[in-house]
């Protein structure tokens, strides 16, 4: 009789410790999905806060009033889009001419603007910053410093700016 107990006591207690690693594992294996998608979270949110002028619902896309830059040479700056739905997926930025004075706008050679950014996914209702590269052509015809009045657009929407041209 005794030795039956223990045998039905070793039976019970491997059971118990069978059932135990189970649980360990589903609880390990929920935590780390639980982090992988509050770390991505949380870069998106460092990224985000890290523009000194976060795109939002009411300010779908925020850039620097004045972009300066020196003919012939490439300068970066930040983009803030908010997608609206109206933004696309995934948002690409480009340049356009502005409403009033001519933007030059080139997709190759030396005689404008050219804009250079990563397109990114951007779920409709977040927001996300770009790091955008401007490059100003050298046979860009201006003998002084010259300002334009460009649009910097994601989808259908845009946001108007100026970029101050030195030589």
């Amino acid at each position: 009789m005794n030795k039956r107990g223990s045998l039905n006591l070793s039976i019970q207690a491997i059971v118990i410790l069978v059932m135990a690693m189970a649980v360990l594992g589903l609880g390990l294996g929920f935590i780390r999905t639980l982090m992988g998608q509050g770390q991505s979270q949380f870069e998106e949110a460092i990224a985000n806060a890290k523009l000194k002028n976060p795109a939002t619902a009411d300010q779908p896309i925020t850039v620097s009033q004045i972009i300066k830059v020196k003919k012939g040479k490439t300068t970066t700056f930040e983009v803030g889009v908010y997608n609206n739905g109206n933004a696309g997926n995934p948002v690409t930025l480009s340049l356009a001419d502005g409403d009033q004075i001519n933007c030059p706008v080139v997709i190759t050679g030396e005689t404008g603007f050219i804009l250079e950014s990563l397109d990114q996914d951007i779920p409709e209702g977040d927001a996300s910053g770009f790091i955008v590269s401007l490059y100003t052509g050298k046979s860009l015809d201006i003998t002084i410093s010259s300002t334009f009045i460009c649009s910097i657009e994601a989808g259908s929407l845009s946001k108007q700016f100026f970029i101050e041209v030195g030589t």
